[in-house]
């Protein structure tokens, strides 16, 4: 007989009182109920821990609560809330979004036929729970072909190229803790974790928000789009030389954690991705030098496989 899916919910907080409410409640009218929720508070200064407190008194579930006597940060945080849960699948959670009634529901339904891993999409308000129009798959550029790709058992090449998924739309089957933990710092906890669990178990993607994804410009990570001017600042503001040397450093770090477990993968695609990024950290200084490597790159198909095609020429073209 199979085994129940009992998902327990790992929130993290930190001075969230502001939004926590909406979050809590939303959490308690799933159609699904949680087998717990774990909340780990990053040493917060305002009423955010009295908030938790109160909720666990009349939560309709167990409420297990732990007090960080220091800030961890957000992906230290996630971790030790991810050591901590006792479900058999596990799904994040933000302080400041709101899920929608049939989330754990959709996802206890995967998971019952065999996921291993779930994600869905989420739609993009304000402050005030008001639509911005668009949802955060829309705002990533994940795309129908990318999604197709997903779909269809690709999901890793998708994510070498961008990262398209957000922590608190993501759950996954704890037994995959041994893979994903710990996490390493250089990477963010989310894109670490989408990443591992493409390489190495099968999921599924809800191709609907299932949940509100707030913005309200105190995000830890922001969906808001930005325009094409705003853009082009940030990418003129990097430092290109030290912002290829942390890709190079963050890729290989994730190629050594994944050899021992799928090494065809690295072998396949970890490696192609490395040496289109050393390909791209070593272009000439002089911007007219660069177009016979940028070029060449393009023609071997490294842009279109490992980055953003048209959008990454550009960058390397343009960029001191």
């Amino acid at each position: 007989m199979p085994e129940p899916i009992r998902i327990s919910i790992a929130l993290c907080t930190c001075n969230g009182e502001r939004f926590l409410a909406e979050q809590l409640d939303s959490l308690v009218s799933q159609n699904y109920l949680p087998t717990e929720l774990v909340v780990c508070d990053d040493a917060s200064e305002d009423e955010t821990y009295s908030l938790l407190q109160g909720f666990a008194n009349r939560a309709a579930f167990p409420v297990r609560l732990y007090r960080n006597p220091q800030r961890l940060g957000i992906g230290a945080n996630f971790e030790q809330s991810i050591r901590l849960c006792t479900g058999n699948v596990i799904a994040l959670c933000d302080q400041d979004d709101v899920w929608l009634p049939n989330k754990l529901a959709t996802f206890a339904e995967l998971f019952a036929i065999g996921a291993d891993w779930v994600c869905c999409d989420a739609e993009v308000i304000d402050a005030g729970l008001h639509s911005f129009g668009y949802t955060l798959w829309q705002r990533v550029n994940f795309d129908y072909n990318e999604r197709k790709a997903a779909r269809e058992g690709q999901f890793i090449d998708v994510l070498i190229k961008h990262f398209v998924v957000a922590g608190a739309t993501l759950a996954f089957k704890a037994q995959a803790r041994d893979w994903l933990l710990p996490l390493p710092r250089e990477w963010h906890y989310d894109a670490w974790l989408a990443t591992i669990l493409a390489a190495t178990g099968k999921g599924v993607l809800v191709e609907k928000p299932l949940q509100l994804y707030r913005q309200h410009g105190g995000n830890a990570l922001g969906a808001a789009r930005r325009g094409f001017l705003r853009e082009m600042r940030a990418a003129f503001s990097l430092d290109r030389d030290a912002y290829y040397q942390a890709e190079i450093a963050r890729w290989s770090w994730l190629a050594a954690h994944l050899n021992s477990m799928v090494p065809e993968l690295m072998e396949a695609k970890l490696a192609g991705k490395l040496e289109h990024l050393h390909c791209r950290a070593y272009l000439p200084a002089n911007r007219f030098a660069r177009l016979p490597a940028v070029i060449a790159e393009t023609v071997r198909g490294g842009y279109s496989r490992y980055a953003r095609n048209w959008s990454s020429i550009a960058f390397d073209l343009l960029v001191k």
